[in-house]
């Protein structure tokens, strides 16, 4: 399923990654993935999709945050910021990609 308007982005419920646990550089347990957001022309992860229990919604990881892939994916953000990203709602668009940004306080 495509999540942008150009078309360039897609939903892949990749095995590998699928409901394993997020960490904050902090530590502490942020949720689980749910999906991953690829480009598929360049065989690329753009976002990883986070199912938070406690919060009871779902927002986006950037790739390029995460140092660590094995029994959970290490993120090199703080809880605290990651608490700040907005929801994901099966749409990505420039608006959101900002948001994203400037909650994690990151160049695109």
């Amino acid at each position: 399923m495509w999540v942008n308007e150009t078309r360039t982005l897609w939903v892949d419920r990749n095995r590998d990654t699928w409901q394993l646990p997020v960490l904050s550089s902090d530590g502490v347990y942020c949720g689980n993935v749910v999906a991953q957001i690829v480009n598929p022309k360049q065989c690329l992860v753009c976002y990883f999709v986070v199912f938070s229990h406690l919060e009871e919604r779902q927002f986006l990881i950037p790739s390029d945050t995460i140092e660590e892939i094995d029994a959970a994916l290490y993120c090199t953000c703080r809880f605290h910021a990651l608490q700040k990203l907005p929801n994901y709602v099966q749409e990505l668009n420039t608006k959101l990609e900002r948001e994203i940004q400037l909650a994690l306080r990151e160049a695109p």
